[in-house]
């Protein structure tokens, strides 16, 4: 399983206790932020999950559409803004 954890500018979430429970898992972290559709489709395009801990990276119908593996979306906290939820549910 690929997971593929944007935005951890800090790179902070390879640190947490938690993180050990994702060993043997294909685990992608990139630290920068980015919101250009083509480098967010190359960047995610073998991910099964998308783990998001920041409300920035925007999940939109154009990138979805670009995801074939994608299965799963989880987002820490609770606000969705960047995410069009109705495209997901498709």
């Amino acid at each position: 399983m690929h997971i593929i954890i944007p935005d951890d500018y800090q790179d902070a979430v390879r640190h947490l206790d938690s993180f050990r429970k994702l060993a043997g898992q294909d685990v992608t972290i990139y630290n920068d932020h980015v919101t250009d559709v083509d480098t967010l489709a190359q960047r995610f395009h073998d991910a099964d999950v998308l783990v998001l801990i920041r409300e920035r990276t925007p999940i939109i119908e154009a990138l979805l559409e670009r995801l074939p593996n994608l299965k799963l979306i989880c987002q820490t906290g609770r606000g969705t803004p960047h995410i069009d939820v109705a495209a997901c549910t498709r």
